[in-house]
């Protein structure tokens, strides 16, 4: 078999080529020599691209190592932290998180905020709180490159609009008192809006579960229930960005009809557990009432049942692989996720369904990813791969 080309040495490609080098440093430091054997390019292209990356100050000469201990000492590159910083706003969970990260997306802040509900107020405070971090220390001196703001929700990948969640003031989402519009007014800096879950399945694909797993789904179950997908080895989104969404499944249960949502997410369990037992829950509270496996037992792994029985249809449609559950649904355990394998397993089609490992931390890890891509022109266009 012929050996396949990742580099190309014609001057057409030197884009190409730059986002292929930026790409093996993100994961590694490598020598001019490694890089040049790895993506098949002459050792004078690679030479040239890495000038051109030293220049532009995206990449640093990071250290050098003699491999015999004798004689000439290799170069070894990686990105250049200084090169800047990107910001990840979560608001979810009646909680913002702050993180600030470098390009080799190491965190170098990370803060959080309990809040009731999200208004014009809350993302002003947001927006000040943020300006006094940037203006101390190290941060203040290293440029801003992107602010990426993950919500629960529909993102409309389009227009960026969010589809209303009960956290939001409506104001939110339209006009100058818009949270992208705040943030684009105070931050000199690209702004972009995300829904949550799709950047946990750019996390998983990135460092968990999904890592070189072409056709698979991740299924998020927590206060509510989303979903998204990966055909081919990469995220798809649909049209609007709305691809996945689990939650929006009618079904039938209980002598109810509603959607999944309304059955199995841990709002919907947590308010069941109130009317069933008398007092309100919170989650931990819950998953220690599910483990003793006295009332509330049957009835959640009934809804994890029916969580099963929608999994078995889109494996049924859609041929998906692997599907990984996350959400705070994983503090369950194994007794949830057998009963929703036993639904599954019941479909033609093979599929492996599993707990995340990273579970919360997926979301972090896909929008650092993002806001790097973002945040380095040369990342912009698509990768090509002969």
């Amino acid at each position: 078999m012929a050996k396949q080309k990742f580099g190309r040495n014609q001057s057409y490609a030197r884009t190409v080529n730059n986002e292929l080098v930026i790409e093996q440093l993100r994961e590694h430091d490598y020598s001019a020599t490694d890089l040049a054997v790895k993506l098949d390019l002459s050792n004078a292209t690679m030479s040239s691209i890495l000038k051109e990356l030293l220049g532009k100050g995206i990449i640093k000469v990071s250290y050098s190592l003699s491999k015999t201990g004798k004689g000439r000492k290799q170069v070894y590159y990686s990105l250049d932290e200084d090169y800047g910083i990107i910001i990840v706003v979560s608001l979810s969970d009646n909680r913002y998180k702050i993180t600030i990260s470098n390009i080799k997306e190491e965190i170098l802040y990370n803060e959080e905020k309990e809040i009731d509900r999200y208004d014009v107020a809350i993302i002003y405070e947001l927006v000040l709180r943020l300006k006094q971090i940037l203006d101390k220390g190290e941060l203040s001196t290293i440029p801003l490159r992107n602010i990426i703001i993950a919500v629960p929700g529909r993102v409309n990948s389009i227009t960026g609009e969010l589809q209303l969640s009960k956290q939001f003031d409506h104001d939110l989402f339209y006009g100058k008192n818009s949270i992208i519009k705040i943030f684009e007014n105070h931050f000199e800096a690209p702004v972009m809006m995300e829904n949550d879950i799709n950047l946990s399945i750019i996390g998983e694909m990135k460092s968990g579960c999904l890592n070189d797993v072409d056709n698979a789904m991740l299924v998020y179950i927590d206060n509510g229930m989303g979903g998204a997908l990966v055909f081919d080895g990469k995220f798809y989104g649909g049209s609007s960005g709305y691809a996945g969404e689990i939650g929006l499944m009618q079904c039938y249960f209980n002598g109810q009809s509603s959607y999944l949502d309304e059955f199995a997410s841990l709002r919907s369990l947590k308010e069941y557990a109130k009317t069933l037992l008398g007092h309100k829950f919170n989650v931990e509270e819950l998953v220690e009432e599910y483990k003793k496996k006295e009332k509330l037992y049957d009835y959640i792994n009934e809804t994890a049942r029916l969580v099963g029985r929608k999994l078995r249809d889109i494996i049924e449609i859609l041929n998906v692989s692997n599907i990984v559950i996350s959400g705070r649904v994983v503090l369950f355990g194994e007794d949830y996720l057998k009963c929703v394998c036993e639904e599954t397993n019941k479909s033609e089609n093979e599929c492996h369904i599993q707990f995340s490992e990273l579970v919360s931390k997926s979301k972090l890890i896909g929008a650092m990813s993002k806001s790097v891509d973002n945040s380095i022109p040369q990342l912009h266009r698509k990768t090509v791969k002969n």
